[in-house]
């Protein structure tokens, strides 16, 4: 997201008028997700996908409409019967998209610039875009949540409505207000995976995980492993002095992903006591099973419960035989995202 959110700006900021195409509706068995995105540029290239295929090439097609008539508005897929023959797309589900027309004014590169900086810092947006009628809140605008964040007037009873639609869910959502209908979509980075430990099987998992999307920290006490230079693709690589309150500086809640992968058994331990005593909403801990009876009997007779340990995932990762460094890696993350879609299902 992070970075279809960057090549927005930058082709806002050069000018150019984008088509940004969302999954706002999904039932039974469909491309994606709703809440994809992909932005759509005048002569057809995109960046991002909504699920590749022949929806995602019609969709293509009516980002010309929407060029042509500056004008947004949605379209449903209907792929259990006609929709499925048309498009060569038998996937026994309903996808409904929205085409946006975002011109490149001043006004959306101020918003998606608002954006962009709030995914670098882990923060979670709400951008709600007008779906029908006309009136003075036709540019979308943004909030988060202690209230709007763009500029431009908006109403109270609207802020109001989001605000209570963003606390119940995250999928997009189409609401009805004052005679109008609104998209309200939400952006954020979908995982915000702390690596503890910087060792070989945290350099490739670092790399296996921002490529699926996830926002990844690493925090080492040796700072020729832990830099930028062996991970290049993290958002933040931290060099503490010790493992103790290793996560005092941020804010751990179930959209955080623990994984513990230090260089021996006492900074296992000491992270692994730490971990539990968070929200976060997966908590892994590679090592071999005799390695993590050994740490759970020291964290029980310490006072930990069995119900606490019962959270841990280890040995890490989902069992597919995996034995190098990368190997180990595509375990592990694939076992990530097994938990984020989980944690979607249930939003």
């Amino acid at each position: 997201m992070k970075k279809l959110m960057k090549e927005t700006c930058t082709l806002l900021a050069e000018g150019e008028d984008l088509v940004l195409v969302t999954v706002c509706g999904k039932s039974g068995s469909a491309p994606r997700m709703a809440g994809a995105r992909m932005v759509v540029r005048r002569d057809g290239r995109i960046a991002g996908t909504i699920g590749g295929g022949l929806v995602e090439a019609v969709a293509i097609q009516d980002a010309k409409k929407a060029f042509s008539h500056k004008q947004s508005f949605s379209k449903k897929f209907d792929l259990t019967n006609a929709d499925a023959a048309i498009t060569d797309m038998i996937c026994g589900g309903n996808m409904e998209i929205y085409l946006e027309h975002i011109p490149a004014d001043a006004e959306n590169l101020a918003l998606f610039t608002i954006l962009l900086t709030a995914l670098d810092k882990g923060r979670r947006l709400t951008l709600v875009s007008r779906l029908t009628g006309k009136g003075p809140n036709d540019h979308p605008f943004l909030m988060d949540d202690k209230g709007q964040l763009s500029d431009g007037p908006v109403p109270e009873s609207l802020l109001a409505a989001v605000k209570k639609v963003r606390s119940s869910t995250s999928s997009p959502t189409v609401i009805a207000h004052d005679t109008a209908e609104y998209l309200i979509s939400y952006f954020s980075i979908p995982g915000e995976l702390f690596l503890v430990g910087a060792g070989h099987v945290a350099a490739c998992t670092a790399e296996a995980a921002a490529r699926v999307g996830f926002r990844v920290i690493v925090i080492d006490d040796r700072e020729e492993f832990a830099n930028q230079e062996r991970f290049p693709t993290s958002d933040e690589v931290r060099v503490i002095p010790f493992f103790t309150d290793c996560f005092s500086e941020y804010v751990i809640n179930h959209d955080s992903y623990l994984v513990i992968v230090t260089r021996g058994h006492m900074h296992d331990y000491e992270v692994l006591k730490q971990a539990l005593a968070t929200e976060a909403g997966y908590v892994g801990m590679i090592g071999s099973r005799k390695k993590r009876d050994t740490i759970y009997n020291s964290l029980l007779a310490g006072g930990t419960s069995q119900a606490q340990l019962d959270r841990v995932h280890s040995p890490i990762g989902l069992p597919i035989e995996a034995d190098t460094p990368e190997e180990i890696a595509v375990s592990i993350v694939a076992e990530l995202i097994q938990q984020r879609a989980r944690g979607r299902s249930r939003g």
